[in-house]
């Protein structure tokens, strides 16, 4: 090469990271994978940037701008990224989104969206929105929005669309709909004939 030609070194570095691999199934004691994604990943602490992965199961799972379909883990530490389903002790959530999260611990999510947010502990949410959250204690900063709020104790000001008490009426008014549905495609559905 000329030396025109190798003018900027650093984007063919660049470029040859860029180029994803993905692996079936990753198991070691720490595991980093940028620009890449895997199946399934065993290990102590896992740490994925602009990444992806099926399956996690760690101790430690840090995600930066990347996304997970299901992660195991004591801890979760997720930056812009997106996860569907995560089991944890503890999540720590900024500018980032999630399907359904079921913790044992604390929540801390800011600027971020979740559809189902569970936990025995408590949850901190800062300019963030989840559509059903419940948790023992519920701390709100700026900003936030909640559709389903079942809660022990409440800090702070949120606009939520159902509380305890709406949210179980509208369970029920919920549950007797599909009942009726159901009864009613039951009882006066076509009979298919037998060929």
């Amino acid at each position: 090469m000329t030396e025109e030609e190798n003018e900027f070194p650093e984007f063919e570095e660049v470029t040859e990271k860029m180029q994803t691999n993905f692996d079936d199934n990753v198991q070691a004691d720490i595991v980093e994978i940028t620009y890449g994604g895997v199946n399934n990943i065993q290990a102590n602490e896992v740490i994925l940037r602009q990444a992806g992965a099926n399956h996690i199961k760690s101790n430690l799972v840090h995600v930066r701008q990347g996304g997970v379909i299901a992660v195991e883990t004591d801890r979760l530490e997720l930056t812009e990224g997106g996860v569907v389903f995560a089991n944890s002790s503890s999540v720590e959530m900024t500018a980032s989104r999630a399907v359904v999260i079921v913790n044992d611990g604390n929540v801390n999510m800011d600027q971020c969206g979740a559809q189902v947010v569970l936990t025995k502990g408590n949850v901190q949410v800062d300019q963030s929105g989840i559509v059903f959250m419940a948790a023992n204690h519920a701390s709100f900063d700026n900003n936030n929005s909640v559709v389903f709020l079942l809660a022990k104790n409440v800090e702070g000001e949120v606009k939520a669309q159902f509380g305890p008490k709406e949210s179980v009426l509208f369970g029920i008014m919920a549950g007797l709909a599909a009942g009726v549905v159901i009864l009613s495609s039951v009882m006066f559905g076509k009979k298919r004939k037998m060929k």
